[in-house]
């Protein structure tokens, strides 16, 4: 073999190995790790309180509605058209940088009467008050609460109208003849709080 020849398949020999080793080349990395410490989250919460002179969260008896002919008195016997209100109150925990929570009551409640009256019908609103805190304030249904609303008392005034009747031909009837002489028992009355997304 002459040198020509040699020296032609050296150089075939040494371009093989060039490109065979092209994916087994590396280059210098180095990572480092430092640690990332921990963050607390805030609450949400809110809890019945008695207030003095109740011995429960909420007034003992229903009073009728301001506007109502016997506005503040307590109901004795209602009847289809009334308005009545009551009072509870309650502690709220709210902390978080960003927090921010809507207050609402849900716009019925669950009712058992006795004897069984189909026909009976009760809508349910409530409004609030805050104090014990920098800025008391009013707050409407779906109204909202902060941070600085935090150790605050919450006084939800239920209001429960009871619509004025259909008569017995209604479809379908309303507070008709079968909710005379009735006990409307009303279940818990529910206030919720929901935190709303600061950064939507």
């Amino acid at each position: 073999m002459n040198k020509t020849t040699k020296g032609a398949l050296a150089a075939s020999a040494a371009a093989v190995l060039l490109a065979g080793g092209a994916g087994t080349l590396a280059f210098w990395t180095d990572t480092a790790t430092v640690q990332g410490g921990s963050i607390n989250s805030g609450t949400l919460g809110i809890t019945p309180l008695v207030v003095a002179p109740n011995t429960q969260a909420c007034d003992t008896n229903w009073v009728y509605a301001t506007g109502s002919a016997k506005a503040g008195q307590t109901v004795v016997l209602f009847v289809p058209g009334d308005k009545v209100t009551k009072k509870c109150t309650f502690k709220i925990a709210a902390t978080g940088d960003n927090l921010s929570a809507a207050v609402t009551a849900p716009a019925t409640v669950p009712v058992t009467t006795t004897p069984a009256a189909a026909s009976f019908s009760i809508d349910l609103g409530a409004t609030y008050a805050l104090s014990g805190v920098t800025t008391p304030r009013a707050i409407a249904n779906g109204g909202t609460i902060t941070s600085a609303d935090n150790n605050g008392t919450l006084t939800a005034t239920f209001l429960a109208t009871i619509p004025f009747g259909t008569n017995e031909t209604g479809t379908p009837k309303v507070n008709a003849n079968d909710t005379k002489s009735i006990n409307a028992a009303l279940a818990g009355l529910t206030v919720s709080v929901a935190q709303t997304n600061p950064n939507p």
